[in-house]
This record gives structure tokens, sequence and C-alpha cells, in this order.
């Protein structure tokens, strides 16, 4: 099923889907959602993202599967100079174990060469083992061991 993945950007069709993870307590769990979660926030993020991009500060994309946002990918603390860049994920409840996640990133990581962007850094909460088996699967090594109070560190290169 995974090589149904395409990546692709944000559209505002795709703000439900947005306001559902920003929602999601697994997903919250292991980012950052903005204070305000609403429709609108969503349109308004969504909307920003061809910005952040041309600025280079961040690049996302959709995890589509036959037309549908089932996830996200994302790059932020992009550093040209470094070539190096943070990187997260995320999808939806009902689309989980299904391979998108793998998928996704590993094409993230060709999109990412395209920003001068080789090295890409994941922090990933020591409970969150299906982040976990996703960094491994597309060849994230551990770096850091984390501990209830920091992520564990992944890196791509």
């Amino acid at each position: 099923m995974a090589d149904e993945v395409t990546l692709r950007p944000w559209r505002v069709d795709d703000t439900p889907a947005l306001v559902a993870a920003w929602h999601d307590d697994a997903i919250v769990a292991g980012s950052t959602p903005p204070p305000d979660r609403s429709a609108s926030a969503a349109r308004r993020w969504i909307e920003g993202c061809d910005v952040r991009e041309q600025r280079v500060l961040a690049v996302d994309r959709v995890i589509d599967v036959a037309g549908e946002c089932v996830g996200e990918v994302g790059l932020s603390d992009i550093d040209q100079r470094r070539g190096a860049a943070l990187i997260g994920w995320w999808v939806g409840a009902e689309h989980r174990g299904r391979g998108f996640a793998v998928a996704g990133v590993a094409a993230m990581v060709e999109v990412a060469a395209l920003f001068g962007v080789m090295t890409l850094v994941a922090r990933i909460g020591i409970d969150n083992t299906a982040s976990v088996r996703v960094a491994e699967g597309v060849g994230f090594m551990l770096l850091r061991v984390g501990s209830e109070a920091e992520p564990h560190v992944y890196v791509h290169r």
C-alpha cells in the first residue's frame, strides 16, 4: 500500500485533516500544535506554507494516498549552510500501521536534498515506538538515547 504514497503541497481542502491532527492526542504528544486549533487557524497555516518554503524556513508536505491527506512530513530549522534540518511527521489515526509514514519520510529525504539538506535530525519521544520504527525503516541512526525529559535523537545522512 505504501507505493500509493505521494508528497504534495498542502491545499485549503486539507483543512479538516489538519484540524483533526491538531486534536489527536497521539500527534499532539509528539508535536507542538498552535494554541488556536480552529479551522480558520489551519487555513491560515496552510496558506502560509508557500511563503515559509520560499524563505526556506520550513518545507511541509501532505502524505497523500489516492488524493486524500493521510498525514504530513515536514522540515523545520533548515540550515542550508550546514545542510541540515529537523524532520517531523504524523499520520492520522485511521491510516496508521500501513506504511504511509515510512513512504512519506523516505520521499521527504529526496525533497530535502533539493533544498541542499543532506542531514536530517528527528527528535522522537522515548515512548513513541511507532516513530522510532519509521525512522529506523528509512535508515535513520540513533545518535542519542533519550530520557523522560529528552527525546531520542536520530540522524539521517
